[in-house]
């Protein structure tokens, strides 16, 4: 047996599991209701393959690609995870948990080892298997089902900042939607890339979090708007999508970057098209036009254990579930509203 590198000792180490079957949220169909198309029964345990670890999972968290999975829209995605109904019964991309079973041509992981990371799908469920490209050891400072925010939502703050945006020390940012998943660690992240100034976009009820986490100016959006503002920022980082992007190319630098994140939900190919149309209309911009979708590795994962380790970052917890109600956990990230992350505890 390979003897596991986190943090339990020798007579707490996971033997490899022996159970079948398991409980997990499983997906039916598309819909806009979670209560109509998931539900929470008991399917197999997952085989893994030699270059594979089985994960006993202590929690996941919510994602908005949960919501996109879930109703298979913008429609263009079900080329990925099926026409008519979802190829991958299970949703939830983020996830921490302990590992139970390593394959033979796994070196870089064992058995007992606490991690996390992002699967994509697959991730409400009692066990899940993963290739450890995917993998990095828990942050020790937090608890680990807290590691399992730092998914989706945490890769996306930190490769939009620091590779898309290519963020310099003493850059001036401005993140619109500084209130959510994504948001709420940008915010972090920017504070620890080095920002001189970052400028907070989000509501009424979110205005003493954006502070609290290091927002130099908050903005509520309801009471103003933000295109009004006469300074000028080196990143828009744009998690909402909200403005024309004429009113936030205005805002930037003569050198400045335009980073989408997101935009607003449509059923064909929003919010790719502001993508589609940024990546267009910059080409007669002095300044870049960047964005995209985090793209899950274990080495990205392990730069946001170490911040979080350092006192860098840490998440913002908005709600609590079980497994027992993930229908519920994806019925309220759908509503959008969510301040930082919810997490779904498994074990």
């Amino acid at each position: 047996m390979k003897v596991g590198s986190g943090m339990e000792t020798p007579e707490t180490i996971p033997s490899p599991v022996k159970v079948e079957t398991m409980k997990a949220a499983l997906q039916t169909g598309y819909g806009p209701d979670a209560r109509e198309v998931i539900r929470v029964g008991h399917t197999d345990v997952p085989t893994y393959e030699s270059d594979q670890v089985l994960i006993e999972v202590a929690a996941s968290s919510t994602n908005a690609l949960d919501w996109h999975y879930m109703t298979g829209l913008p429609y263009f995605i079900r080329l990925q995870s099926g026409l008519r109904s979802p190829k991958r019964q299970i949703p939830g991309a983020d996830f921490a948990g302990v590992i139970v079973g390593v394959g033979d041509d796994v070196t870089d992981f064992a058995i007992g080892d606490r991690v996390f990371g992002d699967v994509s799908q697959g991730a409400f469920a009692e066990y899940l298997v993963a290739h450890p490209r995917l993998l990095s050891l828990a942050p020790q400072s937090i608890p680990l089902e807290e590691s399992a925010t730092l998914g989706v939502a945490a890769l996306t703050a930190l490769q939009g900042l620091r590779d898309w945006a290519a963020m310099k020390p003493g850059d001036r940012i401005l993140i619109n939607g500084a209130s959510g998943g994504v948001g709420t660690f940008a915010i972090q992240v920017a504070r620890a890339l080095g920002a001189a100034h970052i400028t907070a976009v989000c509501s009424t009820n979110n205005v003493d979090t954006a502070f609290a986490l290091g927002a130099h100016r908050v903005v509520d959006y309801k009471k103003e708007d933000f295109t009004g503002i006469e300074d000028k920022f080196d990143v828009f980082f744009d998690n909402a999508g909200s403005k024309s992007l004429r009113a936030s190319q205005r805002m930037l630098t003569e050198n400045g970057v335009f980073v989408m994140i997101t935009g607003r939900k449509g059923k064909w190919i929003r919010p790719a098209d502001r993508m589609i149309g940024g990546a267009i209309g910059s080409k007669f911009w002095k300044q870049r036009f960047a964005g995209g979708t985090a793209s899950a590795n274990g080495r990205d994962s392990a730069t946001l254990a170490k911040m979080v380790d350092d006192g860098q970052v840490r998440p913002v917890i908005d709600r609590r579930f079980t497994l027992d109600e993930a229908v519920e956990a994806l019925a309220y990230q759908a509503e959008g509203h969510a301040r930082g992350k919810s997490i779904v505890t498994v074990r």
